[in-house]
């Protein structure tokens, strides 16, 4: 999706809208709303483009060689919960990067127990992070960079807000 090229609904035609049901609506509230959203939508989609582009690493893949650099060798089940998927889902991410040449990932018995695995990141993992998250971070900084420290710190401090609800 070009969310670049995305058109929000004017204030006017929310206004429009809410007046179908009769019901009071406050049209800042839902303009504030998506606009969050498509912000958000327009950050993730160029940030990840670009770890695409220059590293062929989709954006599940870098959470998932991200929480292997952060936090360690883990089993698939507390990745999972790690990065916010389910543990099929991290299967098969670690089936194909398995798969990849060079792998960036490996697996190994647990010495706990036979039929569990422990992921963990090769080498070769380890420095695609290490030489993908210092772009990465900037990328992502790159989006704040229209606000002033002053505007910044106190976008956080709202959105922090809403995230408490």
């Amino acid at each position: 999706m070009n969310y670049k090229s995305r058109k929000l609904p004017s204030r006017e035609t929310l206004a429009r809208a809410q007046r179908f049901n009769d019901d009071i609506v406050d049209v800042s509230g839902v303009d504030l709303v998506l606009s969050l959203i498509t912000t958000a939508d327009l950050i993730r989609s160029n940030i990840y483009a670009q770890l695409t582009k220059d590293y062929d690493v989709s954006e599940g893949k870098f959470a998932l060689l991200m929480s292997l650099f952060s936090e360690g060798e883990t089993c698939a089940s507390d990745l999972a919960l790690r990065i916010g998927v389910t543990p099929a889902t991290v299967s098969v991410m670690v089936k194909r990067m398995l798969a990849t040449t060079p792998p960036l990932i490996t697996m190994s018995k647990s010495g706990e127990d036979g039929r569990s695995r422990l992921i963990s990141l090769t080498e070769v993992g380890e420095k695609l992070i290490q030489e993908a998250l210092p772009n990465h971070l900037k990328s992502i900084r790159a989006f704040a960079e229209v606000l002033n420290s002053q505007e910044q710190e106190s976008l956080i401090l709202m959105l922090r807000k809403l995230l408490r609800k």
